[in-house]
């Protein structure tokens, strides 16, 4: 007996292990299906959640950069947060998976519904949900496959990711047919047509400023004449649009026609768009949101403020507020939410402009690509590094991509930020931490 749980333990740390491996930054993709295969014949929930922890802990340990190297968080806090942050989404996507299947008597077949469902629920709830870590990720390099995630998004992936992880349990009674139904099936949504975007240069601003000197604003200043020089030598390979990252100076919008004038004057020659920390009065006083700014011949254009803040980043959920006075990090004054998704409007060019996590949301995304033709995400994962992190927000990008076929442009202060096309394949790329700009034209 001892001998048999001490195996079925073993048997639940390995699947673990290799889902790590398939989402982390070395991109073992193809990890995930034998994960995937071996779980499928746990029937205990003990082991269905050993399983589950030891995957979320270890795909989430990058959080640890942000919360103790920046956030003054003490590290065993720290580890305990993460570690109980996982507990809860095992049993958002581990438990209601298992509840379900158990409740359909282990039925094989539905299990991948299942799977489904606790994605789709964690996606959304609590606090806006965390679509972090879905299964049909792991399409977006599969030959032919990968186009499920064009008919149906990542949920659909996630179905065919699940169906093909445990295909040889079912080549027993269906023998080859189920083999041909899932690899000939994505040819009838084979869609080789994508959003045009018309005529256009552009130039990403890498400025690689570490977040330890973007948290220290007096070091942030020093930097600005370097930032500088790399905007200018960006103009001079005559780009139409500027693209910098979130954030991205240590003024905020309201200083813009002072500490920022020399960028409003780099409008007068190429279009920018850039992110800044906007304050305004609001019913409550001052309020500050997180802005993407669109800056034409000397003077502000349009904006948009980011919709989908990050709790605990960004803001604090009820009933949570009382963790402002334990922890420094996350003091201070709330970001206000924008109001809905937009478009903003560069001639004959439709662009949206979503913020940071905002890319991890399938039907947010979905949303903006209807009035888009060209998707330009800017973010600042200075805070995660070149960890897993880093690489998993990128590769949502790719998804994003794909799924709505359409050129996604990933600006990022740290890097990478590259050209993603609707393929969901980076066509060009800045290497993270370098300081750097890219030239594109479309």
């Amino acid at each position: 007996m001892f001998v048999k749980r001490y195996e079925t333990i073993i048997l639940s740390v390995v699947p673990a292990i290799l889902l790590y491996f398939a989402f982390s930054k070395f991109n073992l993709w193809f990890l995930a299906f034998p994960a995937l295969f071996i779980l499928s014949f746990i029937r205990n929930f003990k082991y269905w959640f050993l399983c589950g922890f030891t995957f979320f802990f270890l795909s989430l340990l990058w959080l640890r950069i942000a919360m103790i190297d920046y956030g003054g968080v003490f590290p065993l806090i720290a580890y305990f947060l993460i570690a109980l942050l996982s507990a809860i989404l095992v049993f958002l996507q581990f438990g209601i998976s298992w509840l379900l299947w158990k409740f359909s008597s282990f039925n094989l077949f539905l299990l991948p519904f299942f799977w489904v469902v606790a994605e789709i629920l964690r996606s959304h709830f609590p606090y806006g949900g965390f679509p972090w870590f879905l299964i049909g990720e792991m399409l977006i390099d599969f030959p032919l496959l990968k186009y499920y995630l064009t008919a149906g998004g990542v949920y659909l992936g996630s179905l065919i990711g699940w169906y093909l992880a445990i295909l040889p349990r079912f080549l027993i009674n269906f023998k080859i047919i189920a083999v041909v139904v899932i690899f000939v099936l994505p040819l009838f949504f084979l869609n080789t047509s994508y959003k045009n975007v018309p005529s256009l240069k552009i130039a990403v601003i890498q400025p690689a400023v570490p977040e330890e000197i973007k948290l220290r604003k007096e070091e942030f200043y020093k930097l600005l004449p370097q930032y500088w020089k790399l905007i200018e030598r960006a103009i001079e390979k005559n780009p139409d649009i500027i693209l910098l990252p979130e954030s991205a100076f240590p003024f905020t919008a309201s200083y813009l026609y002072s500490e920022g004038k020399k960028l409003l004057k780099y409008s007068e020659k190429a279009l920018v768009i850039t992110g800044l920390i906007d304050i305004r009065y609001g019913k409550e006083g001052l309020q500050p949101y997180n802005s993407v700014f669109l800056l034409h011949k000397g003077r502000v254009v349009d904006f948009y403020d980011k919709v989908k803040l990050l709790p605990f980043g960004e803001y604090v959920p009820f009933p949570f507020g009382f963790t402002k006075e334990i922890f420094g990090a996350i003091g201070g004054i709330d970001y206000v939410p924008g109001d809905d998704i937009k478009c903003m409007k560069v001639g004959d060019l439709h662009l949206a402009t979503p913020i940071c996590f905002e890319i991890s949301y399938f039907s947010f995304i979905k949303k903006a690509a209807r009035c888009a033709d060209l998707l330009v995400v800017v973010t600042n994962d200075a805070w995660f590094r070149d960890s897993d992190g880093t690489f998993q927000h990128l590769r949502q990008a790719q998804l994003r991509a794909l799924e709505n076929r359409m050129y996604v442009v990933w600006v990022n202060n740290t890097g990478p930020s590259a050209v993603i096309s609707p393929e969901g394949k980076i066509l060009k790329k800045i290497p993270y931490g370098k300081r750097e700009f890219l030239i594109y034209s479309f």
